[in-house]
This record gives C-alpha cells, sequence and structure tokens, in this order.
C-alpha cells in the first residue's frame, strides 16, 4: 500500500475498502466498450462520508504533487469507456444501493447511484409504476451509469431519457460537500447567487457563462429527439416554466463534475394493456415517413432491426423468426407497441397507425399473438447478443458506431451511406435500436489481430462521425462521449463550445480529480493505444 493511500486509510471518516490487487485492477479495466484500461486501484466507498473523505484527499494529492483521479463505475456497461481511468475506480456497487421506498402519490423513489437497475425496477413495479428510461442493459445496468450517460431505451420516444425522469440529485463536488440540485425558480436561483460559498460561486459562473454565450450555446444545440454528447448547456434554463436546473447537468456529465450520490427518480404509470404493429421497410427513402407516420399517434415505443438481425435470429432463435417471418427479405422492420388503460383502445390507436401507414402504401401486420409479439421484441433485443455470440472465426463485436443519431428526415439518406462505408470496410454487421427517435446500435465484426485493426477502427469511427455532422446529427444518442467519442467533440460543436466544456470543467473540477480525458482533454492518441487488439476474452 502506497504512502499516499496510507493518508486515505487514516482518515478517521473513511470506513471503505481499498484494493490495489492485480485481480482488482483487471477486474474493473475494461467495460462494455472496444477499451481496456488498467487503474492504479479501487475504493469503494460506504457512505457520503467516505466519498467526501475520497475527494479531499484527491484533491490533496493534485495540491502536493501526486495527481489523482477518480471515476465512478457501478454496472461496468458503458459502451464508450466511461468508467475506464488510469487513476483510481470509485466502486459504488459494492455498498452505495439503498433504494427507497415508493412515493406513490409523488410517483418517485429515492435511490443511491450504486443501486441496480433491477432493484429498482423490483421495487417500482410492485407499485404498478416504471422508471421509464428502460434501456437493453437493464438487466445488469446501474442507476449512477444511466444518469452519467444520460440513458435512454425503447420507451424513451415516449417518456424521454434518463434527464427527463430524474426530480434531482445530490452531487459531492469537488470541495467534498454534497449539494442537492434540482429546479429552482428565478428567486430561489438569486438566493443561491448570494451564498458565500462553493455553491453561490457554481450557480453565478454558471449563469454568467450561460448568458454572456447563449447566442453560441443556441447555435450549436444539437437539432435531434436525443442528445450525450458534450455538457448540456442547452437543458438548464427552462424559459417557459422560467425554471433553471444545474442538475441537469450533471446528468449525461459522465462523473466529470462530480460523483452524484442519490437521486429522486420521477416514475410514471405504464398502460395496462398494449397492441403491437410491425411494418416492413424495403426502401430506405420511405423510412422517414414511416417513422413520421407512426409517431404521429404516439407509440410507447417504436423500434426497428435489419434484415442481418433477422437472419441471424433464423439461426439463433429459429422459433422467434418463424413467427417474426413477415421481417423475412425486408430490409428492416418498424415495430411500434401504443399502450392506453383499456385493451380497446389501444387496438383504436394502433388501428389507426396501421390505417393511415397502409393508405401511405406501407403494407402493416397487426400483431395480436403475444408469443409473436415476444418474438419480435427478442429479436431486436437480441441483436447485439446475436453478433457477440457469432461464430465468424477471428473477429471481434466491436460496439464503437453503436450511438448515431440523426434527424428522421434525414435518416434513410443517412443509413445508404452508413451501410456503403461499412461495405468499403468488408463488415458483417447488425443493428437495431430507437428507430422513433433516429437513432441505432451499428456494432460490427472486426479482426482486431489483424495488422493496423485499431487504427482502421479509429478511421471508420472518424467516416462515420463525419457523416452523422454532415446529417444534422449527434455522434451520441445514450452511451456519451467516453474515451471513444471525446476526442470528436469539436467536430461536433466547434472550438467555441469546446472552450465551454472547458470552462465548466475547470469551474466544476479545478484540480481535474472527475474522470478526466471524457468530455474534456480525451485525445486520438489514447483512444488508439487503449483499443483491445485481441479477438477473444
Amino acid at each position: 500500500m502506497s504512502g499516499r493511500l496510507d493518508i486515505l486509510l487514516a482518515d478517521k471518516n473513511f470506513n471503505g475498502d481499498i484494493d490495489v490487487s492485480d485481480d482488482a485492477r483487471r477486474l474493473v479495466s475494461r467495460d462494455a466498450s472496444i477499451f481496456e484500461v488498467e487503474p492504479r486501484g479501487v475504493i469503494a466507498p460506504r457512505d457520503t462520508n467516505d466519498i467526501a473523505s475520497i475527494v479531499k484527499w484527491a484533491n490533496a494529492q493534485v495540491e502536493a504533487g501526486h495527481p489523482v483521479t477518480l471515476a465512478p463505475r457501478v454496472g461496468g456497461t458503458c459502451m464508450s469507456g466511461g468508467s475506464l481511468t488510469e487513476g483510481y475506480v470509485l466502486d459504488l456497487k459494492r455498498y452505495y444501493t439503498f433504494v427507497g421506498s415508493v412515493d406513490n402519490i409523488a410517483r418517485t423513489v429515492r435511490t443511491q447511484s450504486g443501486a441496480m437497475h433491477l432493484a429498482v425496477e423490483k421495487q417500482v413495479r410492485e407499485a404498478g409504476l416504471l422508471f421509464a428510461p428502460y434501456t437493453s442493459s437493464r438487466d445488469i445496468c446501474g442507476i449512477g451509469g444511466m444518469l452519467g450517460n444520460n440513458a435512454s431505451g425503447e420507451q424513451s420516444i415516449k417518456y424521454g431519457p434518463t434527464s427527463a425522469n430524474v426530480n434531482e440529485v445530490q452531487v459531492v463536488l469537488s470541495d467534498g460537500n454534497e449539494y442537492t440540485f434540482g429546479p429552482l425558480t428565478r428567486l430561489q436561483l438569486e438566493d443561491k447567487k448570494k451564498q458565500p460559498d462553493f455553491e453561490g460561486h457554481i450557480y453565478r459562473h454558471m449563469t454568467q457563462l450561460l448568458e454572456e454565450n447563449a447566442h453560441t450555446i443556441a447555435a450549436h444545440h444539437p437539432r435531434t429527439v436525443k442528445n450525450a454528447a458534450g455538457y448540456a448547456l442547452w437543458e438548464l434554463w427552462d424559459r417557459h416554466q422560467q425554471v433553471f436546473n444545474l442538475g441537469r447537468l450533471f446528468i449525461g456529465a459522465q462523473g466529470t463534475l462530480g460523483i452524484i450520490s442519490e437521486a429522486e427518480l420521477k416514475l410514471v404509470k405504464p398502460g395496462a394493456y398494449q397492441r403491437m404493429i410491425v411494418t416492413p421497410v424495403g426502401d430506405l427513402g420511405k423510412l422517414a415517413e414511416v417513422v413520421k407516420t407512426t409517431l404521429r399517434y404516439d407509440p410507447m415505443t417504436c423500434e426497428t432491426f435489419d434484415h442481418f438481425t433477422y437472419e441471424f435470429a433464423e439461426r439463433y432463435y429459429p422459433e422467434d423468426a418463424e413467427r417474426a417471418h413477415v421481417a423475412r427479405g425486408k430490409h428492416m422492420v418498424i415495430l411500434s407497441v401504443f399502450e392506453a388503460d383499456e385493451q380497446h383502445r389501444a387496438d383504436v390507436i394502433a388501428g389507426q397507425a396501421k390505417e393511415m401507414l397502409e393508405k401511405l402504401g406501407h403494407e402493416t401486420f397487426w400483431i395480436d399473438d403475444q408469443a409473436t409479439v415476444e418474438s419480435f421484441l427478442t429479436i431486436r433485443r437480441k441483436s447485439f447478443k446475436m453478433l457477440l455470440d457469432h461464430p465468424l472465426a477471428n473477429t471481434r463485436a466491436q460496439a464503437f458506431l453503436e450511438d448515431t443519431i440523426v434527424p428522421l428526415e434525414n435518416y434513410g439518406a443517412f443509413l445508404g451511406e452508413l451501410e456503403a462505408i461499412l461495405k468499403e470496410y468488408n463488415m458483417t454487421y447488425t443493428y437495431a435500436g430507437h428507430i422513433g427517435a433516429g437513432s441505432i446500435r451499428l456494432v460490427p465484426l472486426a479482426d482486431m489481430e489483424a495488422d493496423g485493426a485499431s487504427r482502421r477502427i479509429m478511421e471508420l469511427e472518424a467516416k462515420v462521425n463525419d457523416l452523422v455532422i454532415s446529417y444534422g446529427g449527434s455522434i451520441s444518442a445514450d452511451h456519451n462521449d467516453g474515451i471513444i467519442r471525446t476526442p470528436f467533440l469539436e467536430k461536433q460543436f466547434g472550438p467555441d463550445m469546446v472552450k465551454l466544456f472547458e470552462e465548466v470543467k475547470n469551474l466544476f473540477d479545478p484540480n481535474g480529480i472527475f474522470n478526466t480525458g471524457k468530455k474534456v482533454g480525451g485525445t486520438y492518441e489514447f483512444a488508439l493505444s487503449h483499443i483491445i487488439t485481441k479477438n477473444g476474452d
């Protein structure tokens, strides 16, 4: 144990665990991304006092000339490398897992950030409610990761991403104190700005930054339904409601501005009855029309999977593929689910959508057999897994193009060009995802042991990002910037916005202790040098 860690252990307020063994470090050196980064150790706090002690210790080490960085981690399901660090991993999953009782009247639940999504889902479903950012990784992901990435899932088209489903967050800032961030009226905001403490300093400087750079921020707001790239500076003021909410800045910040310790989550009451319709799409030029027409009827989900996914399903899930046979031979299919408090009402809404789609010439199928409904959803949800399991020799499924989003009106043309780029690289791939929002999860297979494989991966990443930006999209819809996309933020937003991101980072984290290299300061070279170069485990 190094002397510097001994200082933390000697802190009478610290009761957590520290592990610098090879096994512990190796265990958190990977996540669901394409990267491997070995940390200096793993620190597991037991409570907020521990987090405060860790933050104060880290600051003291920086000031003494011994830089220390901290990266929070829960489930390790991040596909952008968000929790990977050469510093210390802050393991919130071990002890920081409290889930409170559901408030049925307010429809909220409080939870610590280390709680797993499954634990929260169990608690709220018993109350007949739902935490709506229903991610495909919900069986293994943590609340802290969802908050850090501003994650969303198949129901986000109706209920929004994580940021739309959180009332407030509690955050340990760089001064070692815990603060609550939520919606404030103008009068409450003015009171905050008058405070002589670090919180007051934060509010004064953030409001000044927003006011002085309002035009720049507005001009660079991604015109997409969802965005997880950069810091969400355009989300802090609700001008219609005249409410300022700094809590939204931490959601999607990947732990770079402070450590989220707790959150009050909003819950929704889902419709008790549902109905699915399926629209096969053969011509990508018709894709936007199909999706836009469907969205007019307010579906709970509007998802897709491609023909490669269906072909894999014929091999790995043959019974499901047979039930979903209307997808056979089509470029992709659109799965739309409508919900209501009565089955008749759900059927009416789905029927209206089906009728309008058919008037426009789009064959649409009414799916009233529950086994068939589940088969379509299984194929959609298992698209990535089937690629992971696909026994194509000398390849590895590489999740690095999986977070694109563009405006719907551009989607067909974008997807056509994207597929052409992948054809140049002779890659097998599948895609599926939240087509209602204009985003898909495209994952190719690549031979990572071939000469120059890492450089081809980064070259392809750059090409796809350029394509996304040319169509007015965002390089991240859900999985955030992490190691893979931070180097491309200037392409996305331009130098003026990147400078603002740097100002925000320096305001909250002057000593650079929180998850360095994400959002600000990440380099192409670091990403390139940490790509996993093996085809197997």
